[in-house]
């Protein structure tokens, strides 16, 4: 079988990697570390192989059970989990054969840590039927427990039994391990936030966003992504959350709110490790798209203290308005060009944050209501005419001529955000399938111009990728502005996104690419319901 990337994960655990074992050289942000069996802040291994009666095997097949993978082999049935909310993951390899599994030890434990973290040196322990494998390290204790044998070999742990072999990779001591305890552990937990399963793009999307959600030392929340992102983003936080505003999972979304503004003192940070350092300061788009999903957890909670919040926001708006009162700032993309166009994003962002706190009359509650009122009021008046205007700053939508900006799936945003009448929104839609900005697989994230160098990006140009989030605001857009055709037809795209590589995961790039698992995805859950009760 073709090889792919998967991953199992829970609040402190995760492994990913290839589905041959391999999980060596992935990730530049932690250059070629990202992969491998992770506990808490901890890599212990990386790759993994499967060896039966002496000779190596590969997969055959694989199937994603949402508590658990199963890798096939010749042979052999390899079963893997990522206990919910302790740092283990447990393993059983079913077969008759001698089986002799093999783990690659690491040699760097901390996450974004620049030295090596200490002696690793593994110390194999016998009881009775089990062997138990130590690590101790800076004040760390690790664990691997196997009802087999074990012995280190160089750079790998090799795991052996005679048939059926369980092993367990835990933080701490371990105690009476058990596979299948620890699969219906999981399957209880999934049941707490879970529908019944269904194989659709709303299940997998909140399984999925189940699974990033990450708790360690430094905080809890809403990761981005596997295998490049497993550390909380500002404005991946903000999308996913709104899409899981109306399940089970808005306690998950009430501590990844307080999560980022502990991080950001109020205002998201972009980026900030699961081991608490700020890798990135918040973009003026998702300090007021956070400050938006603050104001619609409230609403939905009637936590009224989480206005502060949007107050925050306000305060730092405030001192950074364009001559249009549009907030400057680095926004959803870099765009390297000056020019009021390129705060398309921010300014929607602010106007529906606006417009949400007059529609539920929590205007009033804010320290900065006066100043939020006067914008709101000026927005109302002027937005929509920079809008359409002859002289509008954003792209000629209406229009035949080419206006100041050259082309960017940002002008996407007053569509799905509902900010412009619906005929208009229909023929901005049309107008943006026969320019080239929709490919098969859903919404681009640039004309290809030679004025907007993207950069590359993998193996392709950025500015010619389909993104999962550009299209999930299109499918929004087509759902407000009379185009379900558009909607319908890259939510198809979707669901042949979750058959490409692993099952049931929504890649970040459509239809394969990027992390193998975004969990924005998540903000799809809504708006494909919504479609389905139409």
């Amino acid at each position: 079988m073709d090889n792919f990337n998967y991953y199992v994960a829970g609040r402190r655990a995760y492994f990913f990697g290839g589905i041959d074992g391999n999980a060596e050289n992935m990730g530049w942000h932690l250059k070629g570390k990202m992969a491998g069996f992770w506990l808490d802040n901890y890599r212990l291994f990386s790759s993994y192989s499967l060896t039966l009666n002496g000779k190596r095997v590969s997969p055959t097949g694989f199937q994603n059970k949402v508590s658990e993978r199963v890798v096939h082999y010749p042979g052999a049935d390899l079963r893997i989990l990522a206990h919910p909310e302790r740092p283990l993951i447990a393993i059983r390899i079913e077969s008759r054969a001698r089986i002799e599994f093999s783990l690659r030890k690491e040699l760097d434990l901390v996450w974004l840590e620049d030295k090596p973290s200490g002696n690793i040196s593994l110390k194999v322990e016998n009881r009775g039927r089990d062997t138990i494998v130590w690590r101790e390290c800076e004040g760390m204790s690790s664990f691997v427990k196997v009802n087999g044998e074990a012995a280190v070999e160089g750079d790998w742990l090799k795991i052996s039994k005679k048939g059926d072999l369980e092993t367990v990779i835990g933080l701490g001591r371990p105690g009476k391990e058990d596979y299948e305890r620890y699969h219906l552990e999981r399957e209880e937990y999934n049941r707490r936030y879970l529908p019944a399963f269904q194989d659709s793009i709303p299940f997998w999307a909140r399984a999925g966003a189940l699974e990033l959600f990450f708790e360690r030392d430094a905080g809890c929340g809403f990761v981005a992504g596997l295998g490049e992102f497993p550390w909380w983003f500002g404005v991946d936080g903000v999308y996913t959350c709104l899409g899981l505003l109306d399940t089970p999972m808005l306690e998950l979304v009430g501590k990844t709110i307080d999560n980022l503004a502990k991080f950001g003192n109020g205002l998201t940070p972009h980026e900030v490790t699961t081991a608490g350092r700020i890798y990135a300061h918040g973009r003026m788009n998702e300090i007021i798209a956070f400050a938006y999903l603050a104001l619609k957890y409230a609403i939905k909670t009637s936590k009224t203290e989480l206005l502060e919040l949007v107050d925050s926001a306000l305060s730092h708006v405030s001192g950074h308005l364009s001559r249009k009162l549009y907030p400057q700032g680095e926004g959803i993309v870099e765009v390297p060009i000056s020019g009021e166009f390129a705060l398309l994003d921010s300014a929607c962002w602010l106007y529906s944050m606006l417009k949400e706190l007059r529609d539920s009359s929590m205007m009033k509650d804010l320290k900065n209501s006066q100043f939020a009122a006067g914008l709101l009021e000026r927005y109302d008046r002027e937005f929509l005419k920079d809008w359409y205007g002859k002289d509008g700053f954003f792209y000629d939508a209406l229009s035949p001529k080419r206006g100041y900006f050259e082309g960017h799936f940002i002008q996407i945003y007053p569509l799905s955000m509902g900010l412009i009448q619906r005929e208009a929104g229909e023929r901005l839609l049309a107008k943006m399938e026969k320019i080239g900005y929709f490919k098969e697989p859903g919404l681009i994230h640039s004309l290809p111009l030679k004025t907007f160098e993207a950069g590359d990006y993998g193996e392709g140009d950025k500015n010619d990728i389909v993104w999962s989030l550009p299209t999930l605001l299109a499918i929004e857009a087509g759902i407000r502005h009379g185009r379900p055709d558009l909607s319908e037809k890259f939510i198809a795209s979707l669901e042949n996104s979750l058959k490409r590589e692993m099952y049931g995961a929504l890649p970040e790039i459509l239809p394969a690419g990027g992390c193998t698992i975004q969990a924005w995805n998540a903000y799809a859950i809504p708006l494909i319901e919504h479609l389905s009760i139409s």
